[in-house]
């Protein structure tokens, strides 16, 4: 028996995206794109990169953990590290040779960066931009002593990614590289950190950018999440 969804569900679908109207298939295409986007923010892997979606980290649970192993033994504030990471010229591998070299580009570099920080969570925070988080499940902090094998790194996993004879296409292809040491001082609850985490991370890449060096940035963020005590002789 052919599935369907109710002519409700399809209307309200069609009113929240507009834009496949005229699609084939329409309703269904949406559906999947509901489903994956949830899947996303529970935590399953980008299929494209094999990294965590950026909706784990700013919609999700990704660091409830990192929040629950740490707030109750840091006065000073929960510290959570980010190596960030921008292939600066992707778009030359899509545009040279296609978009699945560019897909196989992106798996290859997000393997790099789990194979050079094997306990660090790797989220893609936006189209070719990474964050490999450092909290304190990964055992590690952030440091520029990494960049350099990373960077080394990197640059194999695109020689191998591409296909043999194509390495002109890349030949332009560089990185933003660089640090995140983010403190943030009585978080209320673990649900406000991966907004947070992740804007310092766009915040830091925009930095790096312009800069055109790597370097670790420090940021300290001052909430008011921990509750005063009370006095005893009210």
């Amino acid at each position: 028996m052919a599935q369907t969804i109710s002519d409700f569900s399809e209307a309200a679908l069609m009113a929240l995206f507009p834009t496949v109207k005229g699609r084939e298939n329409a309703a269904t295409y949406l559906v999947d794109q509901v489903v994956d986007a949830e899947l996303h923010r529970r935590g399953t892997p980008d299929k494209v990169s094999g990294a965590f979606h950026a909706l784990a980290l700013n919609q999700g649970s990704l660091l409830r953990e990192e929040y629950d192993l740490s707030t109750h033994g840091h006065s000073d504030g929960w510290v959570i590290g980010a190596l960030l990471v921008d292939p600066r010229e992707l778009i030359l591998v899509n545009q040279r040779l296609g978009f699945a070299a560019g897909d196989a580009v992106l798996r290859a570099l997000v393997d790099a960066m789990k194979s050079q920080c094997p306990k660090a969570k790797v989220v893609r925070t936006h189209g070719d931009g990474f964050a490999i988080l450092h909290g304190p499940t990964s055992d590690s902090k952030v440091s520029l002593t990494q960049i350099p094998a990373l960077k080394e790194e990197l640059v194999a996993a695109v020689k191998r990614a591409v296909p043999a004879g194509s390495h002109d296409a890349t030949v332009e292809m560089s990185f933003t590289l660089g640090a995140l040491e983010l403190t943030v001082v009585d978080p209320p609850n673990w649900q406000i950190l991966g907004p947070l985490v992740w804007a310092e991370c766009e915040r830091a890449l925009m930095i790096l950018r312009r800069r055109n060096v790597p370097e670790l940035i420090e940021r300290r963020v001052v909430l008011d999440g921990r509750l005063p005590e009370l006095p005893t002789n009210f």
